[in-house]
């Protein structure tokens, strides 16, 4: 019984780290190694504890900077809405799997990770680095400090992970049309209005508040990822 017992303990005191507030126990811990463990079998959030409905929605919008071939001459997409791919495949579906809201969860994740950093180190996310190594932002962030520990790190995944959805989009929505150098995302949110019996306001009629962040350089991914990314970003929406 007493194995049984230390291992039941040993995964309380992971999850127990993954669903709470950022600390300098966690941060010892590190944070790759608890979602290692956590992902993708025991993933866990705060909302579990405390279940309400729904008071707001987030967006995720990609766009691509695309050279023509023959021309030499490129320009900027327009920003296309990734999360309505997703509302279209989860649209009937009670228990979609985590695949289908990756945008949205990425966003969210984004959210959270900058609002750890202070007023000046989120007004360096809008530098554009598609010429010069992303890294460099993170450098520029721990200079400019003031942030929660582990803010920067927390925020640079987040940024990598969005640029990876951002390309593999891109790749497979306009890459037929030239080359592509570089990608930029940009994550928004809004909230769901107040139920009233006598109102027709939907969620589609509130403003989205974005937030802006640079280009950045296009990221190769292998015929592989693509096929499998052409499945989920063709979905046709309504």
């Amino acid at each position: 019984m007493w194995p049984l017992l230390a291992v039941v303990l040993a995964h309380s005191l992971i999850i127990g780290l993954w669903v709470a507030p950022s600390t300098a126990f966690r941060d010892a811990v590190g944070y790759d190694r608890v979602r290692e463990y956590v992902q993708p079998w025991f993933q866990q959030g705060w909302s579990l504890f405390a279940p309400t409905p729904k008071r707001g929605d987030v967006v995720f919008e990609a766009r691509a900077f695309v050279v023509d071939l023959e021309t030499g001459e490129g320009e900027p997409t327009e920003w296309a809405r990734v999360t309505d791919i997703e509302n279209a495949l989860v649209h009937g579906d009670p228990a979609p799997p985590r695949t289908r809201k990756v945008s949205r969860r990425t966003a969210s994740y984004v959210h959270s990770a900058r609002s750890d950093l202070s007023d000046e180190q989120r007004d360096l996310l809008t530098v554009d680095f598609f010429e010069t190594p992303v890294d460099e932002l993170r450098t520029m962030l721990e200079e400019e400090g003031g942030g929660e520990s582990g803010a920067v790190d927390r925020y640079m995944r987040a940024d990598a992970t969005a640029t990876l959805i951002a390309a593999a989009y891109s790749e497979v929505t306009w890459g037929e049309q030239g080359e592509i150098i570089r990608v930029q995302y940009r994550t928004g949110s809004r909230r769901v209005p107040p139920y009233q019996l006598e109102q027709d306001e939907t969620l589609d009629d509130q403003d989205i508040d974005y937030r802006d962040y640079g280009w950045r350089h296009h990221q190769e991914l292998t015929d592989q990822q693509l096929e499998l990314f052409a499945q989920y970003a063709t979905t046709e929406v309504d």
